[in-house]
């Protein structure tokens, strides 16, 4: 039963995961145009493109940031959540989920007006550290500060709703034992509940940074608020997009987005193996 059960995700994982990276690994050892094989020479290319390092570093950088306020950040509010009644902890959890209701597109087209001093409801706050032109508040915070930000006030609300599952399934004689213990709010959520849902944090992390590596539709858009702010290649996913659709080099698109995809599994494995994520207990 449980196999079976299984079966519908493993279909679609197989028919929408495992075949189209196959297909991409094997498109990324042949020229496309003239479709023969050309062995590494697609990601000799990449390699070589003066583009894809900056790209990298900018990446990098943006889920640095992101990944280190979505752990912080959620860990913090969801104990601060669990700590207050269930009645407003429910309301706030579901304000705090409402922006991740919106595509991405649209919260870029909204944080450009969040960012320009002139229109921003924060516009107080913006004016007090200097900054009286959306030129200054992005030069401030810069495109990954800016980035992370945008993904982690449309993505935090969801797992602050996971994470509320999680606490809301820890054992309460334990719980209740630590109080009797004269435990306090703080001692309770820092040594007992925070230790109890790590591995929800370490979930969390692998799929944040999976998720930042492939981000695309945040940079791609930023020319919208002007042409001095367009970003065809700010990041890996954008430099495969224009390898394949601006230069018609589908090859080297494949070579990068498999190297993009290998990264991704490569970190996440490293983090389950060395944080041993599945053991038992």
């Amino acid at each position: 039963m449980s196999y079976l059960l299984m079966l519908p995700y493993l279909l679609l994982l197989v028919m929408f995961g495992i075949v189209p990276i196959a297909y991409a690994l094997g498109l990324s050892f042949f020229d496309t145009i003239e479709m023969v094989f050309w062995g590494l020479t697609n990601y000799e290319f990449v390699f070589a493109d003066f583009r894809v390092p900056a790209s990298i570093a900018n990446v990098l950088t943006f889920v640095a940031l992101w990944v280190s306020m979505t752990v912080i950040g959620v860990a913090t509010l969801s104990l601060m959540l669990d700590s207050i009644s269930r009645r407003a902890a429910n309301t706030l959890r579901t304000i705090y989920f409402l922006p991740g209701a919106v595509t991405s597109s649209a919260i870029v087209v909204l944080w450009l007006f969040v960012l320009d001093p002139s229109v921003s409801p924060f516009q107080p706050v913006l004016q007090g550290i200097g900054w009286g032109t959306r030129a200054e508040v992005i030069a401030g915070l810069g495109f990954a500060g800016i980035f992370a930000i945008m993904a982690f006030f449309s993505q935090s609300g969801g797992w602050i709703v996971v994470f509320g599952g999680s606490l809301a399934s820890l054992p309460g004689e334990v719980l209740e034992a630590a109080r009797v213990d004269g435990a306090n709010r703080f001692q309770l959520a820092t040594r007992i509940k925070l230790p109890m849902i790590w591995r929800s944090l370490v979930l969390m992390g692998i799929l944040s940074f999976a998720a930042g590596l492939q981000m695309f539709v945040e940079p791609q858009l930023m020319g919208l608020a002007g042409a001095q702010y367009d970003q065809n290649d700010w990041s890996l996913n954008q430099m495969a997009f224009q390898y394949a659709f601006r230069m018609g080099d589908f090859g080297a698109s494949a070579a990068l987005s498999t190297l993009l995809i290998g990264a991704s599994v490569a970190i996440a494995l490293v983090i389950v193996f060395a944080t041993k994520f599945y053991k038992l207990d």
